[in-house]
């Protein structure tokens, strides 16, 4: 019975070529577009579930008050790790970490840089990373020891054995392999090649880590399984507020196993995260799915007057109302699954430009049992969804009615497919409109000031003993023609990460207490970065006294209630206020810039900057700052970034959310229009008969054309009525989010609704036109 029902559909198949072909290449485009999220959100999915005891593992972070808001935060104090280990018998292991950072290792002539931390021995006890030889928590537990991936390990000593192999780490010491382990998986939340004992960073740390006040690194901490965390919260808390005077922060652990997906915080509470992009992507998945299907549901529907012969005679035949919905599902499934073997190589091909898009690494991995299963999912689904609805229209047809020729087109019917039309096009209007929103806001930020000057700004990072070599290198670099200023600091300008709290100056109130971002820099600073001084001036080694002066942006004296004039001179943590900038934007490019303070130092910079002069192009002048800075740090590899790149990468998260829209919504758009144009042509021909009569009593060709495009424009229509409340709740939500931001306007809704009608109008124009223009005396000789 199933093969005849498959062979009837395979014949019908062929029969109605045109309608097939729209249908199929529908479903494939949706399918192929549901398939590339199914394997995107799997693996996002997938993030940190390889660790064993995946349950027990937690983060500690931070809330603090600050102004009415609570701030949240990963960073905790050094000295809390030992704390927690004597006083709060629930957490059984506890390992403090570094941020991860650049590296430089070599090993005989072998010279490169590894993404690495410093991290305690219990780490490895707490994070599942498989050893290959070794073991890693006694190498870390050795001063001179360290652990390396195996990727690093073949990089440096190839196929021999790495254990015992002694590197060179960052020209300062010698280490020794302790362990291999595998590579890190590309679905974890902390990426590293190495992983170097604590000791170390602990030794040149030794003064920020034995302070309650300075938040500069991870603790990670297992819990029993019977633990109730809120009540460990409570006791973390206290431990911390216990060992603070200048604030009342709230300790808390945080599952790793929510990181991944509900990592982002506001006002002290999990507010979502990836899963919101996630979900964003299911739903747009799932909308060019539907509009597919909908496809489907009104290219069937609409030939309904030409099978329903077929379903007269059958019924007649003693053809049950069941075996007529098989068979129509029968063939919703035979063309879903060709539409699926060509989605899936559709897919396949558009994985590595869905990587590129989004910034990620997500595979097709047929010998998958998971992914075969998804896909047999998807397609029974579709089909369902796609076929139902015919299956039962067709097949509850009356053979009376039906071999009499008494069956006419239903309203309902007509009302139907002017419903699922007018949802095809909420969905590409919306979209649209997404996609405008979005390039407006990001062009918004693009073009809003930066407070500094990125053009021929060249970062060098410092590494090795550069920092005690900066006067050195900076007499060198300005004898270069082209150099304008040069100048260090410990952060470069898009992020500083370091905030600390609890400083007083004169007339400060208790609700004042707020955190400042804070970096260490060198003299001519503001001058070299571009930075715009509102009063005061800039570091200089003509004043002994800047080793205890400082510099704040517009905002900490505003948050200090200060105007920049009265802000000069007043001594701020032990350190005399000489200049006030203007604020600049960091960190987030669509938040206001957060209270900053810059102290004068020429210890721990990391980052050198040289300012070009604006008439000099910054290619010509690489090759003699190259030249200077090998000749001062010989055991580096030269390295430079340019400002204006650093920054413009700020935005690729939102760019590719809304490139991502942009295809999806054209998808859309195309997919509803090929609908269009096949429904237009169905209905073009059952009104054969009436425009032939109309244009014998003298109806022009484009009055004909214009009834014909009417009909198709009156959904239409109504999709912009009812998207637009709908996409502006849904844009202002989405703006209010951020603190800088566009403001909606009618004309963001007005080119979504234009497009889409001419959009409508070219595709449906094609048969109306064809209809207009045909002699009526063809339609008509049969009368």
């Amino acid at each position: 019975m199933l093969k005849n029902y498959f062979k009837v559909a395979w014949r019908n198949l062929l029969k109605n070529k045109v309608t097939s072909l729209i249908n199929i290449g529908g479903l494939s485009v949706g399918l192929a577009v549901a398939i590339l999220i199914m394997l995107w959100a799997t693996d996002e999915y997938s993030y940190d579930k390889y660790h064993a005891n995946l349950s027990s593992i937690h983060l500690l972070m931070q809330n603090e008050r600050q102004g009415g808001e609570v701030s949240t935060f990963q960073s905790v104090p050094g000295p809390l790790a030992a704390s927690l280990r004597s006083d709060i018998p629930e957490i059984r292991l506890a390992a403090r970490v570094s941020y991860a950072g650049q590296h430089l290792v070599n090993s005989g002539d072998k010279s490169l840089y590894e993404n690495g931390i410093f991290a305690e021995p219990d780490y490895f006890k707490i994070m599942s990373f498989p050893a290959l030889s070794g073991n890693p928590v006694t190498a870390l537990a050795d001063p001179n020891a360290v652990v390396i991936t195996e990727t690093t390990a073949k990089k440096l000593f190839g196929s021999e054995d790495a254990i015992g192999k002694i590197l060179r780490h960052n020209n300062l010491r010698n280490l020794k392999v302790g362990a291999v382990i595998k590579d890190v998986p590309p679905n974890s939340s902390f990426k590293f090649n190495m992983v170097l004992p604590f000791v170390i960073y602990e030794h040149d740390n030794a003064g920020s880590l034995a302070k309650w006040d300075n938040n500069s690194l991870l603790t990670w901490v297992t819990l029993g399984p019977t633990t109730k965390l809120e009540a460990v919260n409570k006791k973390l808390s206290k431990l911390l507020q216990e060992n603070r005077s200048d604030a009342q922060p709230e300790l808390f652990a945080y599952p790793l196993e929510r990181l991944a997906m509900h990592g982002r915080f506001r006002n002290g509470v999990p507010d979502g995260g990836r899963i919101e992009m996630i979900l964003m992507l299911t739903i747009l998945g799932l909308f060019i799915l539907v509009i597919a299907c909908i496809n489907f549901m009104n290219l069937s529907t609409a030939r309904s007057e030409g099978r329903a012969r077929e379903v007269g005679v059958r019924k007649t035949m003693g053809a049950s109302k069941k075996s007529l919905v098989l068979q129509f599902l029968s063939e919703a499934f035979l063309l879903t699954f060709v539409a699926l073997v060509f989605s899936v190589v559709l897919a396949k091909l558009l994985v590595p430009g869905f990587n590129s898009l989004t910034e990620r690494n997500i595979s097709f991995d047929f010998a998958d049992l998971n992914v075969w299963l998804g896909l047999l999912s998807a397609g029974i689904i579709t089909a369902l969804l796609a076929g139902s609805y015919p299956a039962f229209f067709l097949s509850r047809f009356k053979p009376v009615k039906v071999l009499k020729g008494a069956i006419k087109a239903q309203r309902g019917g007509s009302m139907l497919r002017r419903g699922l039309v007018t949802f095809q096009f909420v969905i590409s209007i919306f979209l649209i409109i997404v996609t405008i929103v979005v390039y407006k806001q990001v062009d918004f930020a693009q073009q809003r000031p930066i407070g500094y000057n990125p053009e021929n700004l060249i970062d060098i990072p410092a590494r090795g003993d550069m920092t005690g070599k900066f006067n050195i290198l900076k007499t060198e670099l300005q004898k270069l023609p082209g150099v304008q200023s040069v100048s260090a600091a410990s952060d470069n300008l898009v992020g500083f990460g370091s905030t600390i709290n609890g400083f007083d100056w004169k007339g400060k109130t208790a609700d004042q207490d707020f955190p400042f971002f804070v970096t260490y820099v060198q003299e001519e600073w503001t001058k070299t970065t571009g930075l715009s001084l509102l009063q005061g001036r800039d570091f200089s080694n003509a004043f002994v006294s800047d080793s205890s002066a400082c510099i704040i942006n517009l905002a900490a004296a505003q948050k200090m209630g200060l105007t920049p004039g009265d802000a000069i001179g007043t001594t701020l943590a032990d350190h005399k206020i000489i200049g006030v900038v203007d604020n600049f934007l960091f960190n987030d490019p669509f938040s206001s810039p957060a209270p900053l303070i810059a102290f004068h130092s020429t210890a721990d910079m990391n980052h050198f900057f040289i300012r070009l002069k604006p008439t000099e192009k910054w290619q010509d002048q690489m090759a003699g700052i190259e030249q200077a800075v090998k000749e001062t740090n010989p055991n580096y590899p030269f390295e430079f970034q340019l400002t204006k790149e650093t920054f413009a990468r700020k935005f690729t998260g939102i760019k590719s959310g809304g490139e991502f829209a942009s295809v999806v919504g054209v998808l859309a758009i195309i997919i509803s229009c090929l609908g269009l144009f096949a429904l237009s042509a169905f209905v073009a021909e059952r009104r054969t008969k009436e425009i032939g009569i109309r244009k014998i009593l003298g109806a022009s060709a484009a009055r004909v054309w214009l009834s014909l495009s009417t009909d198709f424009l009156k959904p239409v229509l109504l999709a912009i009525i009812l998207t637009i409340p709908v996409a502006r709740f849904a844009m202002n939500k989405m703006l209010l989010s951020m603190e800088y931001h566009i403001e909606l306007s009618w004309w963001m809704f007005s080119i979504a609704g234009a497009m889409a009608i001419v959009i409508a109008l070219l595709t449906v124009s094609f048969q109306g036109i064809k209809a207009a223009v045909a002699n009526p005396v063809k339609s008509l000789r049969t009368e």
